[in-house]
């Protein structure tokens, strides 16, 4: 399947999904009237114009509602709509404009990865890379897809070089993984301390920090920064797990029985 060919099915995915006809919302294909002033007449309005693929008016016409309506739930949505719409038709000029760019097969892998098709989207990636070895999205993106095949040597050395581009929170967290995985966890805890330096609400990479920690023998900071994953993201069966271990390790059995107990019960909620 071409570029092009992809792209216009995401405008065709976007026109499915989200548009109802103006038959089955019952409304009469008639000329938009912009004199309207009630949030009904400007949803109708905006309808009118996707319906008759006139996303530039649609998009106009949905910021002038929102200016007006700013909390309105409806034109919220529209406006999503809209906005999905004309990211769609630039996509697909882009892939007319350039089918073999870097950021064309960037963009044909993320979709592949939204289909769970990872050995199409590491091609694809691949692919960006050859054509812009520089690009970072798709050093990250390609790194990612590595690390949860457990191609750990690869992935690190992607992620080793879009960290020399500019330093990410994605390329800190995927060196603390594969570094974690690949039994170096001195050089994990580090990266991983990068990641929450980067990102300090982001309780996978406290988890990673904490989980490196108690595996150095760190126990006490081990448990401060399993006990912060847990208290950004309570449903983190795997930080509760890993706290379990961090209690039982320090001698607090009945702490660690609690931890191993919520870590299952959220495995069993799944």
């Amino acid at each position: 399947m071409s570029a092009i060919d992809i792209l216009r099915r995401v405008c065709v995915t976007a026109a499915i999904a989200g548009l109802m006809t103006i038959e089955a919302a019952g409304v009469a294909a008639q000329p938009p009237k912009a004199e309207s002033t009630d949030v009904a007449g400007e949803v109708r309005l905006i309808r009118v114009y996707l319906e008759r693929n006139e996303i530039d008016a649609a998009y106009r016409a949905a910021t002038a509602a929102i200016r007006k309506h700013p909390a309105d739930t409806n034109l919220l949505y529209y406006l999503g709509l809209v906005t999905r719409g004309l990211a769609a038709q630039e996509f697909e000029r882009l892939a007319r404009i350039a089918p073999d760019s870097a950021r064309v097969h960037q963009l044909q892998a993320e979709m592949f990865d939204a289909q769970d098709r990872r050995a199409d989207a590491e091609k694809e990636y691949a692919a960006a890379l050859a054509a812009k070895p520089d690009l970072i999205e798709a050093l990250l993106g390609l790194a990612k897809l590595q690390r949860i095949r457990l191609a750990c040597e690869e992935a690190r050395a992607l992620y080793e070089r879009a960290e020399a581009l500019r330093p990410t929170f994605d390329a800190a967290y995927g060196l603390g993984v594969c570094l974690g995985y690949l039994q170096n966890d001195q050089l994990a805890a580090k990266h991983f301390e990068q990641a929450v330096q980067r990102n300090p609400s982001a309780a996978v990479a406290w988890a990673g920090l904490g989980t490196s920690l108690v595996k150095l023998g760190r126990t006490v900071d081990g448990i401060a920064k399993l006990t912060r994953a847990v208290a950004l993201a309570p449903d983190m069966d795997e930080a509760h797990y890993m706290l379990g271990m961090a209690y039982q390790a320090s001698g607090d059995p009945v702490r660690a029985q609690e931890s191993f107990r919520k870590a299952e019960q959220l495995r069993n909620d799944r």
